[in-house]
């Protein structure tokens, strides 16, 4: 079964019930389920845990949930083999890339969420008020997905296990029609290389920055601005990134982007 125990800290060193009203200033936690099935799969120490079980669910075409253990945890959904939904507490959900962001004011989504989330109609709701485009949820969706099922992976996965259809609220905000699974961990991959090489200059999820003391004069575009702003040591890429209502992975890269130009210090 997948029970796999697969060492990958959290240093970026690589080896429902209705969803609540106001804004996600948290990555969502558990909502209770019942315990999952076990998800079948091969044995111990298999760090491609995560890419081996949504694979083959996929081409099951199943429709559920998995529920995926490790450092930080996440779900992935699947809808008859696609991929609709993904959460970990290491990344920001759709809800927070909208509000912390400020893309919609807060009362608005409170009235769009009260209007149509308890029958699952928040998207269309969102796009007849005007306050999101058709492309605009489709963008938003599917890169929360994204961004999540990359930190599911970056956290590191030591066992997964399959729920069906039913045993959790759907979720809020799912990408439809959906993403297909070998796409998306193409994706996910090339992120996670990406990652590994940044995490041999010392930057990782849980790397503190500091603004350096020495930084070059001129400019910095106003995305990094806002990134260069808030790095004072104490937060890492995460708290950042649920700060800004941006991606895990974007900030990481403009983290990167920062202390490659000299503008930000990364402790080793």
């Amino acid at each position: 079964m997948d029970d796999v125990t697969a060492p990958h800290p959290l240093d970026g060193s690589f080896r429902g019930l209705l969803p609540r009203r106001r804004a996600e200033v948290a990555p969502d936690g558990p909502l209770d389920p019942a315990p999952p099935a076990p998800d079948p799969d091969a044995g111990p120490d298999r760090p491609d845990l995560l890419t081996r079980a949504l694979a083959r669910r996929a081409a099951e075409g199943f429709t559920g949930t998995l529920v995926l253990e490790g450092p930080q945890s996440g779900t992935i959904t699947l809808a008859e083999g696609r991929v609709v939904a993904a959460s970990s507490p290491a990344a920001p959900g759709p809800e927070s890339l909208i509000l912390r962001s400020g893309r919609i004011p807060e009362q608005e989504w409170s009235e769009a969420y009260a209007a149509a989330a308890p029958d699952g109609r928040l998207a269309a709701e969102l796009v007849r008020r005007g306050l999101l485009g058709a492309t605009g949820v489709e963008v938003l969706t599917r890169t929360a997905l994204a961004d999540a099922v990359f930190a599911i992976a970056l956290c590191g996965v030591r066992s997964c296990a399959a729920e069906p259809a039913g045993a959790r609220t759907p979720p809020l905000l799912p990408a439809e029609p959906g993403v297909e699974a070998g796409p998306l961990l193409r994706d996910v991959a090339r992120r996670l290389a990406t990652a590994e090489r940044w995490a041999g200059a010392g930057l990782g999820l849980t790397t503190r920055p500091r603004r350096a003391d020495d930084a070059p004069p001129g400019p910095v575009g106003p995305v990094r601005r806002q990134i260069l702003d808030r790095v004072d040591g104490r937060r890492n890429a995460r708290d950042i990134a649920f700060t800004l209502g941006r991606g895990l992975y974007a900030v990481l890269a403009d983290l990167a982007d920062l202390a490659r130009d000299g503008r930000i210090v990364v402790p080793r």
